[in-house]
C-alpha cells in the first residue's frame, strides 16, 4: 500500500483554506468523509480528500446547492456540460430577481429621503406594492379605463416629478398614521388639514383624468367601490389597519360632508 500523507483536521483546514467546522459539516453530510479515524475518533485526512474538497468548493463557487453536489459527486459520471447548462440558467433567472430586488430597495429608500421615518410594516407594505406593480396594473386595467390606470401609477410623469409625488402621498400617509398613535381624534384639526392634503394631492394627480372620462368610463370606477367586487387582498395589502380605517373614515366622512356644503349640494 502506497504511502500517503495523513492531515489532522486542523492541518487539512489550514491546507485548504476551510473551517473546521465546515469540514464537520461535510462529514455529516457525507459530502467528504475523512479516510480514517483513530481510536479517539479524531479525523485524518489523505490528497484523495484534498482532490474531492476542491470539486465541492469548485461546485459551490458555481452555486450549486449542497444536494446538488452530494447528488454530483454520487454520479460523477453524469454529463457536466448539462448542468452548467442548467446552472447558467438558474444563475441568470436569479440575477434577474436580484436585480429587481436592488431596484426596489433602491426606489423604497428614494422615496423615503423625502418622506421622513416610515413604520416598519408600513414599509413593507409599500415594497409589496412596488414589487407587485405590473400585476397590479394588469388586474386594474381590466376593470378601468386605462387612462386612469395610467394615472394611478404616475404613468408620463417625468422620474423626479413622479419622485416627489410619491414622497408627498408617503409622508402624508404617516403623518395620518402618527396622528391615530398619538390618540388624536378623527376631527381633530390637525387629522383633518392632513386629510384634505391627501385629498388635495390625489386630486392633483386624478383630476385631470376624469374630466376626459366618458359616462361608462366614469361607472367603470365606480363599480370597484361595490363590495360584490373588492380588491385583490394579495395584490393590494391594506396599509392601514381596521382601527386605522375606522378613524379615517369618520374624518374623510367629515370632510366630504363639509364640501357638499360648502358647494351647495345639501339636501333641503
Amino acid at each position: 500500500m502506497e504511502n500517503q500523507t495523513l492531515y489532522a483536521i486542523g492541518a487539512f483546514a489550514k491546507l485548504t483554506a476551510v473551517t473546521e467546522r465546515t469540514l464537520r459539516y461535510y462529514d455529516r453530510k457525507g459530502l467528504l468523509k475523512p479516510s480514517s479515524r483513530n481510536e479517539y475518533g479524531h479525523r485524518f485526512y489523505t490528497d484523495k480528500d484534498l482532490i474531492q474538497l476542491q470539486k465541492i468548493l469548485t461546485l459551490k463557487y458555481l452555486d450549486f446547492s449542497l444536494e446538488d453536489i452530494a447528488a454530483y459527486l454520487a454520479r460523477p459520471e453524469e454529463d457536466m456540460q448539462q448542468s452548467l447548462a442548467s446552472q447558467y440558467e438558474m444563475l441568470q433567472k436569479k440575477q434577474q430577481h436580484l436585480e429587481r430586488v436592488l431596484e426596489t430597495i433602491g426606489r423604497m429608500q428614494r422615496i423615503s429621503e423625502g418622506a421622513g421615518k416610515i413604520d416598519s410594516d408600513l414599509l413593507l407594505v409599500f415594497i409589496h406594492y412596488i414589487q407587485y406593480e405590473e400585476h397590479q396594473k394588469q388586474w386594474l386595467s381590466q376593470k378601468m379605463p386605462s387612462s386612469f390606470v395610467d394615472a394611478i401609477f404616475m404613468e408620463g410623469m417625468a422620474p423626479e416629478q413622479r419622485l416627489e409625488m410619491e414622497r408627498r402621498l408617503t409622508a402624508i400617509v404617516m403623518e395620518l398614521k402618527q396622528c391615530y398613535k398619538q390618540g388624536k381624534q378623527p376631527l381633530d384639526e390637525e387629522v383633518l388639514a392632513c386629510g384634505r392634503r391627501l385629498v388635495s394631492l390625489l386630486e392633483e394627480l386624478l383630476s385631470p383624468v376624469f374630466e376626459g372620462l366618458n359616462e361608462a368610463e366614469l361607472a367603470q370606477i365606480e363599480v370597484l367601490d361595490d363590495a360584490a367586487q373588492p380588491m385583490d387582498p394579495i395584490l393590494f395589502p391594506n396599509a392601514f389597519t381596521k382601527e386605522e380605517e375606522a378613524f379615517l373614515t369618520k374624518a374623510f366622512d367629515h370632510l366630504e360632508a363639509a364640501k357638499k356644503i360648502k358647494e351647495g349640494k345639501t339636501n333641503e
